[in-house]
């Protein structure tokens, strides 16, 4: 009445918590925090307004009910008030308080009208009736044991909770058991009686959560922290694995707070606390632990390589532009690491070690992640300068392509080239792929690197052709992040174009990760190659995500079966079953199989019998210098492939 139970929720740019738990003492229902979306508010009204108009219906219903039996004896009650109640009926009825008397059995004996209200029928309906009927199976079977616990022991259950579903709306209420007895002290019954505290215990939650989480992001805060790596550290110890504590700080935040003010400062923590928490989904924990500083706990590492490549692609995920206010706002991070348990079995201790490193990736130019651990820390250390090198490379041109010999497994006649990226590190030499490609991979520099790649093979086919040498096929290795580019297609397309080579010399080559994501667009990536006259083999098989399925729906050319298979096939009978039914597969689909890693001999005759046709691997030829095809294939291509390694 008058606006009484009408929920209230404040909107405020306030994170005073003194002054939240004041309004909440006044009558306050839940906040939200300034600026809000009408999507959040309607969302989180809703859910208020359904548990309220559900509470005031039972009351309503309750005074409002038509007259009926309440009492399975009501003919012997001739105390009359108003309306041919007694007094002590009408307060029984009135007050919001559900009461049940049953007997042993479980048959309702008397119940009010706030009780029947709750089932949409009136007190005379329910008397002689298992009330419980009308429940779910699981709470109708705590009730029974309850029951039976007062009546075996004559003894009351006093104060707990329950929770009800009214006509699709869980409600809370709090309830007392009591037995009733007869003159000779028997338990012949029992009396239940319920309170709703649905609203009382909502304020309680919401007390609860804001003791546990931050007021302007709404992640936990230090406190649940706290019991976060208490939990890993004792998991870690256990099971044996090895967890990360993770303090991350923005990038000179003070300068974008002090210029554009606290309002956009905050609108761009919150931006950042969305991307932590999308970026660690169920794989991890993250918290705001005060200002500008976060704190994520990342579980099952692997080793050092793993959480290099984690703490890349979270700096890479806030590194991304934000819009602020309408404009444009680019922010980054630096992030220090204490490994779990190894740098320590208390939180306060691994905070305080992950502060300091992270206060060393600050001093060493922000922008990047440092190790307490000074054997992980020089492995960040080392990829770290790599990385900077990486890029000066791409600047300075000192990239160079490498081409391994694919032949004829009868014949060994050249069939093919595989081209193989090698870096010429102007103080550690040549460098193969091994040794740099997962920190491109982890820098972002891939799709760079790959779009050289593909120049350069392209280039290279028309030089030689331009001196009147034709090189067979030359297959260039795509990676999946790569294949994912919206543009890779016109990108080796328009290579192929401008280079004037014939696209029947020009393989793309994927491994099996790609079917992974076989969505419409590397359908159609795939497709368009094909139709243009452009290879496709899929390296590795066998090792992956092989997909029947998937295989029979791309358009690949050949299968290329993984060294792992080649190098047991002549002491496994397994693995030459595995090569046998692989060549056959891709036979049937109208595919060639070449076998990689090839190293002997006996490998050879043993591949050539399980149905492959093309060989490549150090018993034909290591891969080469550039230089050495002109000498190779000046000649045409009637040669053998055995050359010396």
């Amino acid at each position: 009445v008058n606006g009484q139970s009408v929920p209230a929720i404040i909107i405020t740019a306030h994170q005073d918590r003194e002054c939240r738990l004041s309004a909440l003492d006044a009558g306050a229902t839940d906040f939200l925090q300034s600026p809000v979306s009408h999507v959040e508010f309607c969302k989180r009204a809703t859910t208020l307004l359904r548990h309220y108009q559900k509470s005031n219906q039972i009351r309503e219903k309750a005074i409002t009910a038509p007259q009926g039996r309440a009492y399975a004896q009501h003919e012997q009650n001739t105390a009359h008030g108003l309306n041919g109640k007694s007094m002590l009926e009408q307060i029984i009825d009135t007050i919001p308080i559900m009461i049940t008397a049953t007997d042993r059995a479980g048959k309702c004996l008397f119940t009010n009208a706030y009780q029947a209200a709750l089932y949409n029928r009136t007190p005379g309906e329910l008397v002689g009736k298992d009330i419980g009927s009308m429940s779910d199976p699981d709470y109708r079977e705590r009730e029974r044991r309850r029951d039976q616990l007062v009546l075996q022991t004559k003894q009351p259950i006093a104060n707990f909770e329950e929770k009800m579903q009214c006509d699709g709306v869980d409600m809370i209420f709090h309830c007392n058991k009591s037995p009733l007895l007869n003159h000779e002290n028997e338990a012949v019954g029992v009396l239940t009686t319920a309170v709703d505290i649905t609203a009382r215990k909502f304020a309680e939650n919401h007390r609860t959560h804001m003791a546990l989480h931050d007021m302007l992001t709404g992640l936990p805060n230090r406190v649940l922290l706290a019991e976060k790596v208490g939990a890993a550290i004792e998991r870690c110890q256990k099971q044996g694995t090895v967890s990360a504590l993770l303090l991350l700080d923005l990038d000179r935040f003070k300068i974008i707070n002090d210029t554009r003010g606290h309002q956009s400062g905050d609108s761009l923590l919150r931006e950042v606390a969305d991307r932590l928490a999308a970026y660690v989904a169920n794989h991890g924990f993250v918290s705001r632990i005060g200002g500008d500083e976060f704190a994520l706990i990342l579980d099952n590492i692997v080793d050092a390589d793993d959480i290099n490549s984690r703490c890349l692609r979270l700096l890479q995920a806030i590194a991304k532009p934000y819009s602020i206010g309408g404009i444009e706002q680019a922010i980054s991070a630096s992030i220090g690491i204490t490994m779990i348990p190894e740098d320590g079995d208390q939180f306060d201790e691994l905070l305080r070690l992950a502060d300091l490193a992270m206060y060393e990736a600050k001093a060493t130019g922000r922008n990047g992640h440092c190790f307490y651990s000074e054997r992980l820390n020089h492995i960040a250390q080392t990829n770290g300068a790599l990385e900077i090198e990486l890029r000066e490379a791409l600047e300075k041109q000192q990239f160079a392509l490498e081409y391994q010999p694919i032949v004829d497994a009868q014949t060994l006649a050249y069939t093919g080239l595989e081209a193989l990226i090698r870096w010429d590190h102007p103080v550690r030499g040549r460098l193969l792929p091994a040794q740099f490609i997962r920190v491109a991979e982890d820098a972002g520099l891939m799709d760079t690197i790959g779009t050289w790649v593909i120049g350069e093979a392209c280039r290279q086919i028309a030089s030689f052709a331009d001196e009147g040498v034709i090189l067979p096929r030359v297959a260039v290795n795509i990676s999946p992040r790569q294949f994912q580019n919206q543009h890779i297609c016109s990108e080796i397309l328009d290579n192929i174009q401008r280079y004037n080579i014939p696209a029947s010399r020009f393989v793309v080559e994927i491994t099996e990760e790609i079917l992974i994501d076989n969505n419409d667009h590397v359908r159609a990536s795939m497709a368009r190659l094909r139709e243009n006259g452009v290879g496709i083999s899929i390296d590795d098989f066998g090792t992956g995500y092989s997909s029947l399925q998937y295989l029979r729906d791309l358009p690949a050319t050949c299968l290329k079966i993984d060294r792992t298979f080649v190098s047991r096939i002549e002491k496994s009978a397994a693995d030459r079953a595995i090569i046998g039914t692989i060549a056959h597969l891709a036979h049937s689909l109208g595919m060639k199989v070449i076998a990689e890693g090839v190293e002997n001999e006996g490998q050879l005759d043993l591949l050539r019998v399980a149905g492959c046709d093309e060989i490549q691997g150090f018993k034909i030829a290591r891969p080469l210098h550039v230089d050495v095809l002109r000498e190779l294939f000046a000649g045409g291509q009637s040669q053998s492939g055995r050359i010396a390694s």
